[in-house]
């Protein structure tokens, strides 16, 4: 009987959590498109970012094909690490530079760092005016 009142509340319980997804509209549309957004990486181009001047930037790797810098961002990303795709055009070639900036305002870089070092990573810090 314990069973059956358990597998009974189950069914419901994942009936209502199908049916709340379906009405509030996202269904299964919006949930792909939030994984879809999850996995992507949005690449900025360096001129729009020189509007922003942040205290410090780590650069963790420069490529010359896109997939190589994504992949490198999404591991990166799934660390916690701020990551981001920097675009920059270098005598006719785009080059994809792979870095970490800070998460809120006031963010020290020296956490950051020791905690790269503990991952072996290989990185540059780079100061406000090269960036």
């Amino acid at each position: 009987m314990k069973e059956r009142v358990i597998g009974i509340l189950t069914i419901t319980t994942v009936i209502a959590v199908i049916s709340l997804i379906y009405l509030t509209g996202d269904g299964l549309t919006g949930i792909e498109d939030r994984i879809e957004a999850r996995q992507s990486v949005t690449v900025e181009e360096a001129s729009i970012q020189s509007d922003f001047i942040y205290p410090w930037v780590i650069q963790l790797g420069a490529f010359q094909d896109i997939e190589d810098a994504k992949n490198l961002t999404k591991q990166f990303e799934r660390k916690g690490y701020n990551a981001y795709v920097s675009a920059k055009d270098f005598s006719g070639k785009k080059i994809y530079r792979v870095r970490i900036r800070p998460s809120y305002e006031d963010e020290e870089v020296d956490p950051v760092i020791k905690r790269l070092e503990r991952g072996e990573s290989d990185f540059q810090v780079l100061g406000k005016g090269q960036q």
